[in-house]
Protein backbone atom coordinates (compact mmCIF):
# COMPACT_ATOMS: atom_id res chain seq x y z
CA UNK A 1 0.00 0.00 0.00
CA UNK A 2 1.53 3.23 -1.28
CA UNK A 3 0.65 6.51 1.09
CA UNK A 4 0.68 10.08 -0.50
CA UNK A 5 4.10 11.03 0.70
CA UNK A 6 6.23 7.73 -0.79
CA UNK A 7 7.72 7.86 -3.67
CA UNK A 8 6.19 4.90 -4.99
CA UNK A 9 3.03 6.61 -4.61
CA UNK A 10 4.23 8.85 -6.89
CA UNK A 11 5.18 6.60 -9.96
CA UNK A 12 1.98 4.70 -9.81
CA UNK A 13 -0.37 7.79 -10.14
CA UNK A 14 1.75 8.99 -13.04
CA UNK A 15 2.45 5.84 -15.20
CA UNK A 16 0.84 6.90 -18.36
CA UNK A 17 -0.55 9.59 -17.75
CA UNK A 18 -0.01 12.90 -20.44
CA UNK A 19 2.77 15.01 -19.91
CA UNK A 20 2.30 18.65 -18.77
CA UNK A 21 5.19 20.62 -18.80
CA UNK A 22 7.70 18.10 -21.00
CA UNK A 23 10.22 18.34 -18.19
CA UNK A 24 10.71 21.75 -17.83
CA UNK A 25 8.84 23.84 -15.23
CA UNK A 26 8.57 27.23 -16.81
CA UNK A 27 7.15 27.85 -20.04
CA UNK A 28 8.86 28.98 -23.07
CA UNK A 29 7.90 31.77 -25.52
CA UNK A 30 6.73 35.23 -24.73
CA UNK A 31 7.10 33.98 -20.97
CA UNK A 32 7.06 38.21 -19.88
CA UNK A 33 3.75 38.44 -21.68
CA UNK A 34 0.04 37.39 -20.21
CA UNK A 35 -1.74 35.59 -22.95
CA UNK A 36 -5.52 36.33 -24.15
CA UNK A 37 -6.53 32.76 -21.76
CA UNK A 38 -5.04 34.95 -18.37
CA UNK A 39 -6.65 38.08 -20.05
CA UNK A 40 -10.04 36.15 -19.93
CA UNK A 41 -9.55 35.16 -16.42
CA UNK A 42 -9.14 38.83 -15.17
CA UNK A 43 -12.42 39.59 -16.73
CA UNK A 44 -13.74 37.06 -14.31
CA UNK A 45 -11.75 39.09 -11.81
CA UNK A 46 -13.45 42.06 -12.18
CA UNK A 47 -17.18 40.35 -11.82
CA UNK A 48 -15.67 38.99 -8.31
CA UNK A 49 -14.31 42.39 -7.45
CA UNK A 50 -17.35 44.31 -7.97
CA UNK A 51 -19.74 41.47 -6.49
CA UNK A 52 -17.69 42.02 -2.92
CA UNK A 53 -17.65 46.06 -2.87
CA UNK A 54 -21.49 45.56 -3.74
CA UNK A 55 -21.80 42.89 -1.07
CA UNK A 56 -20.00 45.21 1.77
CA UNK A 57 -21.82 48.34 0.33
CA UNK A 58 -25.19 47.02 1.21
CA UNK A 59 -24.62 45.85 4.07
CA UNK A 60 -22.78 48.98 5.13
CA UNK A 61 -25.53 51.30 3.72
CA UNK A 62 -28.22 49.42 5.84
CA UNK A 63 -26.02 49.02 8.93
CA UNK A 64 -23.56 51.40 9.87
CA UNK A 65 -23.21 50.87 13.53
CA UNK A 66 -21.36 47.56 15.26
CA UNK A 67 -22.73 45.13 12.79
CA UNK A 68 -20.96 46.80 10.17
CA UNK A 69 -17.86 46.03 11.57
CA UNK A 70 -18.99 42.33 11.21
CA UNK A 71 -19.43 42.41 7.69
CA UNK A 72 -15.97 44.34 7.20
CA UNK A 73 -14.38 41.12 8.45
CA UNK A 74 -16.74 38.83 6.50
CA UNK A 75 -15.60 40.78 3.14
CA UNK A 76 -11.68 40.30 4.02
CA UNK A 77 -12.50 36.60 4.46
CA UNK A 78 -13.98 35.72 1.01
CA UNK A 79 -11.07 38.69 -0.47
CA UNK A 80 -8.26 36.23 0.91
CA UNK A 81 -9.39 32.73 -0.68
CA UNK A 82 -10.39 34.69 -3.71
CA UNK A 83 -6.56 36.18 -3.70
CA UNK A 84 -5.43 32.63 -3.59
CA UNK A 85 -7.58 31.73 -6.15
CA UNK A 86 -5.40 34.74 -8.38
CA UNK A 87 -2.30 33.47 -7.05
CA UNK A 88 -2.54 30.14 -8.00
CA UNK A 89 -3.92 30.30 -11.55
CA UNK A 90 -0.93 33.09 -12.10
CA UNK A 91 1.53 30.95 -10.84
CA UNK A 92 0.32 27.89 -13.33
CA UNK A 93 0.68 30.19 -15.88
CA UNK A 94 4.14 31.78 -15.13
CA UNK A 95 5.45 27.96 -15.02
CA UNK A 96 3.34 26.41 -18.18
CA UNK A 97 2.92 27.57 -21.49
CA UNK A 98 -1.16 28.63 -21.52
CA UNK A 99 -1.29 28.35 -25.16
CA UNK A 100 -1.78 24.35 -24.58
CA UNK A 101 -4.83 23.15 -24.23
CA UNK A 102 -4.61 21.32 -20.98
CA UNK A 103 -3.07 24.04 -19.50
CA UNK A 104 -6.05 26.53 -21.14
CA UNK A 105 -8.56 24.12 -19.83
CA UNK A 106 -7.49 24.66 -16.02
CA UNK A 107 -7.34 28.55 -16.62
CA UNK A 108 -10.83 28.37 -18.08
CA UNK A 109 -12.00 25.84 -15.56
CA UNK A 110 -10.83 28.60 -13.22
CA UNK A 111 -12.62 31.51 -14.90
CA UNK A 112 -16.13 29.44 -14.07
CA UNK A 113 -15.12 28.70 -10.44
CA UNK A 114 -14.35 32.30 -10.04
CA UNK A 115 -18.04 33.12 -11.39
CA UNK A 116 -19.62 30.75 -9.23
CA UNK A 117 -17.31 32.66 -6.16
CA UNK A 118 -19.13 35.69 -7.29
CA UNK A 119 -22.71 34.65 -7.71
CA UNK A 120 -22.07 33.26 -4.14
CA UNK A 121 -20.58 36.16 -2.39
CA UNK A 122 -23.78 38.26 -1.20
CA UNK A 123 -24.80 34.63 0.63
CA UNK A 124 -21.67 33.19 1.26
CA UNK A 125 -22.36 33.39 5.20
CA UNK A 126 -25.95 32.77 4.54
CA UNK A 127 -27.07 30.32 2.14
CA UNK A 128 -24.65 29.84 -0.67
CA UNK A 129 -22.45 28.62 1.86
CA UNK A 130 -21.75 25.36 0.40
CA UNK A 131 -21.43 26.52 -3.01
CA UNK A 132 -18.66 28.99 -2.08
CA UNK A 133 -16.65 27.15 0.61
CA UNK A 134 -17.11 23.45 -2.13
CA UNK A 135 -15.80 25.67 -5.34
CA UNK A 136 -12.66 26.85 -3.18
CA UNK A 137 -12.00 23.43 -2.27
CA UNK A 138 -11.98 21.93 -5.42
CA UNK A 139 -10.16 24.69 -7.19
CA UNK A 140 -7.50 24.61 -4.89
CA UNK A 141 -7.21 21.45 -3.80
CA UNK A 142 -8.32 19.81 -7.61
CA UNK A 143 -5.50 21.88 -9.12
CA UNK A 144 -2.84 21.11 -7.56
CA UNK A 145 -3.59 17.44 -7.23
CA UNK A 146 -3.99 17.35 -11.34
CA UNK A 147 -0.85 19.53 -12.00
CA UNK A 148 1.14 17.44 -9.07
CA UNK A 149 -0.21 14.18 -10.94
CA UNK A 150 0.91 15.62 -14.39
CA UNK A 151 4.34 17.36 -13.79
CA UNK A 152 6.73 15.61 -15.17
CA UNK A 153 9.72 17.79 -13.40
CA UNK A 154 10.29 16.09 -10.35
CA UNK A 155 10.66 19.33 -8.33
CA UNK A 156 7.29 21.10 -9.73
CA UNK A 157 5.40 17.85 -9.02
CA UNK A 158 6.77 17.77 -5.37
CA UNK A 159 5.62 21.14 -4.67
CA UNK A 160 2.30 20.83 -6.38
CA UNK A 161 1.69 17.66 -4.39
CA UNK A 162 2.71 19.18 -0.61
CA UNK A 163 0.37 21.71 -1.17
CA UNK A 164 -2.27 19.30 -2.46
CA UNK A 165 -1.78 17.99 1.21
CA UNK A 166 -2.49 20.68 2.86
CA UNK A 167 -5.67 21.90 0.89
CA UNK A 168 -6.68 18.43 1.51
CA UNK A 169 -6.40 19.78 5.54
CA UNK A 170 -7.42 22.88 5.25
CA UNK A 171 -10.54 21.56 3.23
CA UNK A 172 -12.21 19.94 6.54
CA UNK A 173 -12.62 23.13 8.51
CA UNK A 174 -14.22 24.96 5.23
CA UNK A 175 -16.62 22.14 4.98
CA UNK A 176 -18.09 21.96 8.25
CA UNK A 177 -18.02 25.69 8.31
CA UNK A 178 -20.24 26.17 5.23
CA UNK A 179 -22.04 23.41 7.42
CA UNK A 180 -22.89 25.67 10.15
CA UNK A 181 -24.00 28.77 10.91
CA UNK A 182 -22.95 32.37 12.34
CA UNK A 183 -19.90 32.81 14.34
CA UNK A 184 -19.09 29.53 14.32
CA UNK A 185 -18.62 29.33 10.38
CA UNK A 186 -16.87 32.80 10.70
CA UNK A 187 -14.00 31.02 12.95
CA UNK A 188 -13.73 27.98 11.13
CA UNK A 189 -13.30 30.14 7.86
CA UNK A 190 -10.62 31.82 9.25
CA UNK A 191 -8.44 29.49 10.46
CA UNK A 192 -8.83 27.37 7.35
CA UNK A 193 -7.53 31.05 5.91
CA UNK A 194 -4.59 31.42 8.45
CA UNK A 195 -3.62 28.12 7.97
CA UNK A 196 -3.46 28.29 4.34
CA UNK A 197 -1.24 31.45 3.90
CA UNK A 198 1.06 30.39 6.88
CA UNK A 199 1.84 26.79 5.06
CA UNK A 200 2.36 29.13 1.94
CA UNK A 201 4.36 31.16 3.77
CA UNK A 202 6.23 28.18 5.04
CA UNK A 203 6.87 26.36 1.73
CA UNK A 204 3.78 23.78 2.30
CA UNK A 205 5.97 21.13 4.97
CA UNK A 206 4.80 17.54 4.62
CA UNK A 207 6.99 15.18 6.15
CA UNK A 208 8.88 13.19 3.82
CA UNK A 209 8.16 15.66 0.75
CA UNK A 210 10.33 18.38 2.82
CA UNK A 211 9.25 21.72 2.23
CA UNK A 212 10.22 24.47 -0.23
CA UNK A 213 9.54 28.32 -1.04
CA UNK A 214 8.34 29.05 -4.67
CA UNK A 215 11.33 30.60 -6.67
CA UNK A 216 9.44 31.83 -9.61
CA UNK A 217 9.78 35.65 -8.94
CA UNK A 218 13.60 34.62 -9.26
CA UNK A 219 13.22 33.00 -12.65
CA UNK A 220 9.92 34.92 -13.78
CA UNK A 221 9.95 38.56 -12.24
CA UNK A 222 9.21 40.24 -15.17
CA UNK A 223 5.99 38.12 -15.98
CA UNK A 224 4.85 38.16 -12.52
CA UNK A 225 5.63 41.74 -12.27
CA UNK A 226 3.22 42.39 -15.01
CA UNK A 227 0.48 40.08 -13.94
CA UNK A 228 0.29 41.71 -10.43
CA UNK A 229 0.26 44.75 -12.11
CA UNK A 230 -2.37 44.09 -14.41
CA UNK A 231 -4.61 42.77 -11.53
CA UNK A 232 -3.80 46.18 -9.34
CA UNK A 233 -5.16 48.46 -12.76
CA UNK A 234 -7.98 46.09 -12.75
CA UNK A 235 -9.45 46.74 -9.11
CA UNK A 236 -8.38 50.77 -9.75
CA UNK A 237 -11.51 50.50 -12.44
CA UNK A 238 -13.69 49.34 -9.67
CA UNK A 239 -14.25 52.35 -8.14
CA UNK A 240 -14.69 54.30 -11.13
CA UNK A 241 -17.04 51.59 -12.48
CA UNK A 242 -18.98 51.37 -8.79
CA UNK A 243 -19.53 54.99 -8.52
CA UNK A 244 -20.47 55.66 -11.93
CA UNK A 245 -23.04 53.09 -11.38
CA UNK A 246 -23.94 54.91 -8.67
CA UNK A 247 -24.56 58.19 -9.92
CA UNK A 248 -26.47 57.08 -13.09
CA UNK A 249 -29.15 55.55 -9.75
CA UNK A 250 -30.22 58.84 -8.51
CA UNK A 251 -30.82 62.16 -8.96
CA UNK A 252 -27.97 64.47 -10.23
CA UNK A 253 -26.93 66.94 -7.90
CA UNK A 254 -24.18 69.31 -7.26
CA UNK A 255 -23.23 66.99 -4.18
CA UNK A 256 -23.42 64.17 -6.28
CA UNK A 257 -21.33 65.56 -8.60
CA UNK A 258 -18.93 66.78 -6.53
CA UNK A 259 -18.82 63.43 -4.77
CA UNK A 260 -17.95 61.69 -8.65
CA UNK A 261 -14.91 64.06 -9.02
CA UNK A 262 -13.60 63.42 -5.67
CA UNK A 263 -13.72 59.58 -6.74
CA UNK A 264 -12.29 60.01 -9.85
CA UNK A 265 -9.39 62.06 -8.51
CA UNK A 266 -9.15 59.89 -5.53
CA UNK A 267 -8.67 56.54 -7.94
CA UNK A 268 -6.20 59.40 -10.20
CA UNK A 269 -4.08 59.95 -7.20
CA UNK A 270 -4.08 56.03 -5.91
CA UNK A 271 -2.76 55.48 -9.80
CA UNK A 272 -0.35 57.79 -9.66
CA UNK A 273 1.14 57.11 -6.67
CA UNK A 274 2.00 53.32 -7.47
CA UNK A 275 3.31 54.21 -10.95
CA UNK A 276 5.61 56.90 -9.55
CA UNK A 277 7.82 55.64 -9.72
CA UNK A 278 8.56 52.19 -7.88
CA UNK A 279 5.50 50.67 -9.27
CA UNK A 280 7.38 50.79 -12.76
CA UNK A 281 10.83 49.53 -11.03
CA UNK A 282 9.46 46.50 -9.77
CA UNK A 283 10.75 43.64 -12.21
CA UNK A 284 14.09 45.61 -11.93
CA UNK A 285 14.10 45.63 -8.18
CA UNK A 286 13.33 41.95 -7.67
CA UNK A 287 15.74 40.35 -10.19
CA UNK A 288 18.59 42.76 -8.29
CA UNK A 289 17.81 41.73 -5.02
CA UNK A 290 20.13 39.67 -2.89
CA UNK A 291 17.64 37.34 -2.33
CA UNK A 292 15.11 38.09 -5.53
CA UNK A 293 12.40 34.84 -4.83
CA UNK A 294 12.35 36.22 -1.64
CA UNK A 295 12.20 39.83 -2.38
CA UNK A 296 9.08 39.02 -5.29
CA UNK A 297 7.08 37.12 -3.01
CA UNK A 298 7.23 40.61 -0.70
CA UNK A 299 6.45 42.83 -3.84
CA UNK A 300 3.44 40.71 -4.69
CA UNK A 301 2.01 40.68 -1.09
CA UNK A 302 2.62 44.68 -1.14
CA UNK A 303 -0.07 44.95 -4.51
CA UNK A 304 -2.33 42.73 -2.79
CA UNK A 305 -2.50 44.65 0.41
CA UNK A 306 -2.66 47.84 -2.04
CA UNK A 307 -5.49 46.01 -4.36
CA UNK A 308 -7.35 45.71 -0.63
CA UNK A 309 -6.73 48.97 -0.12
CA UNK A 310 -8.50 50.60 -3.78
CA UNK A 311 -11.56 47.91 -3.27
CA UNK A 312 -12.25 49.64 0.32
CA UNK A 313 -11.66 52.87 -1.53
CA UNK A 314 -14.34 51.97 -3.48
CA UNK A 315 -16.69 51.41 -1.10
CA UNK A 316 -16.84 54.19 0.77
CA UNK A 317 -16.88 56.66 -2.68
CA UNK A 318 -20.01 54.88 -3.39
CA UNK A 319 -21.24 55.27 0.28
CA UNK A 320 -20.56 58.84 -0.25
CA UNK A 321 -22.42 59.06 -3.73
CA UNK A 322 -25.53 57.13 -2.84
CA UNK A 323 -26.40 58.76 0.71
CA UNK A 324 -25.43 62.62 0.89
CA UNK A 325 -27.51 63.03 3.67
CA UNK A 326 -26.15 60.85 6.34
CA UNK A 327 -24.68 61.36 9.15
CA UNK A 328 -20.88 60.01 9.24
CA UNK A 329 -21.01 57.32 11.49
CA UNK A 330 -17.19 55.99 12.67
CA UNK A 331 -17.58 53.08 10.44
CA UNK A 332 -18.35 54.63 7.23
CA UNK A 333 -15.39 57.35 8.51
CA UNK A 334 -12.96 54.34 8.75
CA UNK A 335 -14.11 53.04 5.42
CA UNK A 336 -13.70 55.75 3.76
CA UNK A 337 -10.01 56.61 4.98
CA UNK A 338 -8.85 53.30 5.75
CA UNK A 339 -9.05 52.43 1.87
CA UNK A 340 -6.37 55.03 1.46
CA UNK A 341 -4.12 54.01 4.92
CA UNK A 342 -4.53 50.10 3.24
CA UNK A 343 -3.16 51.34 -0.19
CA UNK A 344 -0.42 53.66 0.94
CA UNK A 345 1.13 50.58 3.80
CA UNK A 346 1.06 48.49 0.73
CA UNK A 347 2.75 50.85 -1.58
CA UNK A 348 5.48 51.45 1.66
CA UNK A 349 6.06 47.67 1.42
CA UNK A 350 6.48 47.92 -1.95
CA UNK A 351 8.81 51.15 -1.65
CA UNK A 352 11.18 49.21 0.74
CA UNK A 353 11.36 46.27 -1.84
CA UNK A 354 12.73 48.70 -4.72
CA UNK A 355 14.66 51.41 -3.02
CA UNK A 356 14.98 49.90 0.57
CA UNK A 357 13.74 52.96 2.31
CA UNK A 358 10.27 54.41 2.86
CA UNK A 359 9.67 58.25 2.39
CA UNK A 360 8.50 59.68 4.97
CA UNK A 361 5.41 61.36 3.56
CA UNK A 362 3.89 58.09 3.52
CA UNK A 363 3.69 56.84 7.05
CA UNK A 364 3.29 60.71 7.72
CA UNK A 365 0.28 60.17 5.52
CA UNK A 366 -1.19 57.12 6.90
CA UNK A 367 -0.93 58.61 10.47
CA UNK A 368 -2.63 61.62 9.43
CA UNK A 369 -5.46 59.95 8.00
CA UNK A 370 -6.09 57.45 10.53
CA UNK A 371 -5.82 60.29 13.26
CA UNK A 372 -8.75 62.15 11.05
CA UNK A 373 -11.15 58.85 10.98
CA UNK A 374 -13.10 59.73 14.76
CA UNK A 375 -12.95 64.02 14.24
CA UNK A 376 -14.36 63.57 10.66
CA UNK A 377 -17.09 62.03 12.17
CA UNK A 378 -19.13 65.09 12.84
CA UNK A 379 -18.77 66.36 8.86
CA UNK A 380 -20.87 64.57 6.00
CA UNK A 381 -19.34 61.56 4.26
CA UNK A 382 -18.02 64.03 1.47
CA UNK A 383 -16.24 66.09 3.83
CA UNK A 384 -14.81 62.77 4.71
CA UNK A 385 -13.59 61.31 1.38
CA UNK A 386 -12.31 65.16 -0.08
CA UNK A 387 -9.98 65.28 3.08
CA UNK A 388 -8.38 61.67 2.23
CA UNK A 389 -8.31 62.88 -1.52
CA UNK A 390 -6.14 65.89 -0.14
CA UNK A 391 -3.78 63.88 1.88
CA UNK A 392 -3.08 61.88 -1.13
CA UNK A 393 -2.62 65.05 -3.04
CA UNK A 394 0.09 66.03 -0.82
CA UNK A 395 1.68 62.72 -1.07
CA UNK A 396 2.07 63.17 -4.82
CA UNK A 397 3.37 66.19 -4.67
CA UNK A 398 5.94 65.14 -2.45
CA UNK A 399 6.99 62.36 -4.73
CA UNK A 400 7.01 64.93 -7.63
CA UNK A 401 9.35 67.19 -5.71
CA UNK A 402 11.78 64.36 -4.74
CA UNK A 403 11.68 63.03 -8.72
CA UNK A 404 12.53 66.42 -8.93
CA UNK A 405 15.45 66.60 -7.00
CA UNK A 406 16.56 62.61 -7.79
CA UNK A 407 15.52 62.51 -11.51
CA UNK A 408 17.57 59.30 -12.76
CA UNK A 409 16.57 57.19 -9.43
CA UNK A 410 17.69 53.30 -9.71
CA UNK A 411 16.50 50.31 -7.81
CA UNK A 412 18.65 50.03 -4.96
CA UNK A 413 16.96 46.92 -3.43
CA UNK A 414 17.84 45.52 0.03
Amino acid sequence: MFSLSTPGFIRVVTRNVPRWDRGSPLRKGAAEQATFVELFFDLAMVFILSRLVEQAFDVLAGAPGPAGWVVLGQSLLLFLPLMRVWTLTTHITAQFDPRRPAVQACVIGSVFGVLVFGVSVSSAFDGRAIAFAGTYVVMQAGRTLVIGLLATAPEVRTAYLRAFCWYGGVSVPWLIGALSHGAVRTTLWALAILVEYVANARGWPVPRLGAGLANLWATAARYLAERYQQLLMISFGEPLLSVGVAFTQVPASPYRITALVVAFLTTVLLWRLYFHVAGQLVDDAVLAASHPAHAGRVAGVAHLVMILGVITTSVGHDLVEKHPGRHTSLIWSSVILGGPVIFLFGRSVLEYVVYARVSLPRPAGIAALVALIVPLTLVPPLAVSSAAAIVLLLIAAADTRRSHRHPDEHPTPP
